[in-house]
């Protein structure tokens, strides 16, 4: 902010100039000194606008930085979705060979079951006879 001097000194001397006794100038040109410097820290409009633009530029830097990160995780997503498929796939796999042995199994079993039971229905039918 460009600061304009003021010296309450000068001021007051063209106070009394004018017409103003030394008390008063000096107790003026003190007062206007003193709300001078009150107000020097005052923003102006362009110095507002200029922190808005650089909050919006380092908002729009964060947005992007969000953005890039964002699509990694979308990468990462993709290809656990992938793998999380391939395990989906295996199983399912798995699934079928166990279904397939337990099927071979079973019928090994209900044929030697078969196997006992006419060897011994054909036994005591034997002894009967």
């Amino acid at each position: 902010m460009s600061m304009t001097l003021f010296s309450t000194l000068q001021y007051s001397k063209e106070l009394q100039a004018v017409g103003f006794s030394q008390s008063q100038a000096e107790v003026i040109a003190e007062g206007v000194g003193m709300n001078l410097n009150a107000t020097h820290d005052f923003a102006t409009k362009k110095e507002l606008y200029e922190v808005r633009d650089q909050l919006n530029e380092k908002i729009d830097q964060k947005f992007d930085h969000l953005d890039k990160k964002i699509d990694l995780l979308d990468v990462k997503f993709k290809h656990l979705d992938g793998k999380v498929s391939h395990l989906e796939d295996k199983i399912n796999c798995m699934a079928d060979v166990l279904t397939s042995k337990l099927f071979n199994r079973l019928g090994g079993l209900m044929v030697a079951c078969m196997s006992v039971g006419i060897s011994a229905v054909a036994f005591f039918t034997r002894g009967i006879a």
